[in-house]
């Protein structure tokens, strides 16, 4: 019986695949879609019981094999090789956490303005602010456009994601980011989902249920 020698691997590999709109489901094609997608990226031929291996957390690629894995998933390959994240500096990190918490509070404040009332949950939940609206609750992840881009967590899946994109400093315009088209427009990184800034339904009012 085989030892599954390296479990975290597998589970990334795994996640992916699920955030990556061209890799084929399970049982269509998957393992044969990797071994010709390997060989067009990097020329190197593999065979499809060694991606089952990879799958099953009975082997992994080697550096040569990972690199031109993580590029066929479009992902980190630090991240998909060690679970690492992609570094950034603490300056970034500090004014990145900063936009992310203030971006919150201006979406709670609008919420309210139009009548809802929200909520802050823990700090052990998913999403980052909850309202009743009309009667109805909703969970929401907030985002912010960055360089073109929104950059949303796959654990966010349970949620509403919410888009902002700045026009003044006092203004900013809100989008609703369905899950449908971020998975079919957006690139795995990590543990994070990068997806165009433009190109989604404008939030004009918070007044009505989504």
């Amino acid at each position: 019986m085989s030892k599954i020698r390296h479990p975290d691997f597998a589970i990334r590999m795994q996640q992916a695949c699920d955030g990556n709109p061209k890799v084929p489901l399970p049982n269509y094609g998957r393992l044969g879609w990797f071994v010709d997608q390997i060989k067009a990226n990097s020329g190197a031929e593999v065979t499809i019981e060694t991606i089952r291996k990879w799958f099953a957390g009975e082997s992994r690629p080697r550096q040569k094999l990972m690199a031109s894995l993580a590029q066929v998933l479009e992902v980190d390959e630090a991240w998909l090789s060690l679970g690492r994240q992609p570094k950034i500096s603490r300056k970034q990190a500090e004014i990145r956490d900063a936009a992310a918490d203030g971006a919150v509070n201006y979406v709670a404040g609008l919420i309210q303005m139009c009548g809802g009332h929200p909520a802050f949950p823990d700090e052990n939940t998913r999403y980052d602010l909850s309202a009743i609206i009309r009667g109805a609750q909703y969970f929401f992840h907030i985002v912010v456009a960055a360089d073109g881009t929104f950059s949303v967590p796959i654990t966010a899946k349970d949620a509403i994601v919410i888009g902002l994109i700045k026009v003044t400093d006092l203004h900013y315009d809100l989008f609703e980011l369905d899950w449908e088209g971020m998975s079919e427009r957006g690139k795995r990184k990590g543990s994070h989902l990068e997806v165009p800034q433009y190109g989604w339904k404008q939030i004009k009012t918070f007044s009505e249920r989504f």
